[in-house]
């Protein structure tokens, strides 16, 4: 039997989250949150109660999903105990992937809640569009017997995949899933603003680098990186890099960061044969 459950925070993971789970047959039977609107607007799509106290929404539902920024969690689950009515045989996770089951110690010891780490390993942007990038995604998972068992079930019924979290060092963690989803669009941003500095149409450049960079990411999917891996760095082009920084030396930071990148890029591989 699926657990009814209960969201605090209609932002972009929380809304993505809670539109997905009400697709796979989960009774969605609350909805809290700071933003009135938000929280009625979510509710209503999934025919939750709309709650303005964090505490009522844990009475509602057999579990709580708590999908606000990392620095909330604490203080958050600090007020929430104090307004707790009847809690017994509930449990409540959070979404952080920087984060373990100890922003959760109030609910735990004084509320006696089952606490654990539910983390989407994914990117979600704003607007219903986002509930397409749930299935498939990896979740990261990390509680005791039997929520354990629960959340493995509940990643599976999001078709998404499981992965246990316990030991994990999880600010390196976090780090390398910032690295991999966050920076790779800042770079884009970059590539964008270079290409129409060099005189491309700006929607020309956005619409083709990003295409370029979709290529890569399709690359991927069946590479290792070290094989999925082009350009000049990859293929000990030292002119052409030497041509690029020459370009780039109006901006001293965005050369130093190409310089770095192209260090690192042959690291990879670096037995890797040059290409004639």
């Amino acid at each position: 039997q699926k657990p009814t459950i209960a969201i605090i925070g209609p932002g972009r993971a929380g809304s993505a989250l809670g539109r997905a789970l009400h697709t796979a047959g989960y009774t969605i039977a609350a909805i809290g949150g700071r933003n009135p609107d938000n929280v009625r607007i979510l509710a209503e799509e999934l025919g939750a109660r709309a709650c303005q106290s964090p505490a009522a929404t844990i009475d509602l539902a057999d579990l709580t999903i708590l999908a606000v920024p990392d620095d909330v969690i604490l203080p958050l689950a600090t007020d929430m105990v104090e307004s707790l009515c009847s809690a017994a045989g509930h449990s409540v996770v959070h979404l952080s992937g920087a984060q373990d089951r100890s922003a959760l110690r109030p609910l735990a010891q004084q509320g006696s809640l089952r606490t654990g780490v539910f983390h989407p390993l994914q990117t979600f942007r704003r607007g219903p569009e986002a509930v397409v990038n749930v299935a498939g995604t990896y979740f990261g998972i990390d509680a005791e017997q039997p929520l354990r068992d629960l959340l493995m079930q509940m990643a599976r019924d999001l078709q998404g995949h499981p992965f246990d979290l316990t030991g994990v060092d999880l600010a390196l963690y976090h780090a390398a899933a910032v690295f991999a989803a966050n920076y790779p669009i800042t770079l884009l941003a970059e590539a964008i603003a270079l290409a129409a500095d060099a005189g491309l149409d700006p929607e020309t450049a956005r619409r083709g680098l990003t295409t370029l960079l979709a290529g890569a990411v399709n690359n991927l999917r069946d590479l290792a990186p070290a094989d999925a891996i082009t350009g000049p760095a990859s293929r000990g082009d030292e002119g052409t890099i030497e041509r690029h920084l020459a370009a780039l030396k109006r901006d001293p930071e965005l050369q130093r960061l190409y310089q770095l990148l192209a260090d690192r890029t042959k690291l990879l591989n670096p037995n890797k044969e040059v290409a004639a």
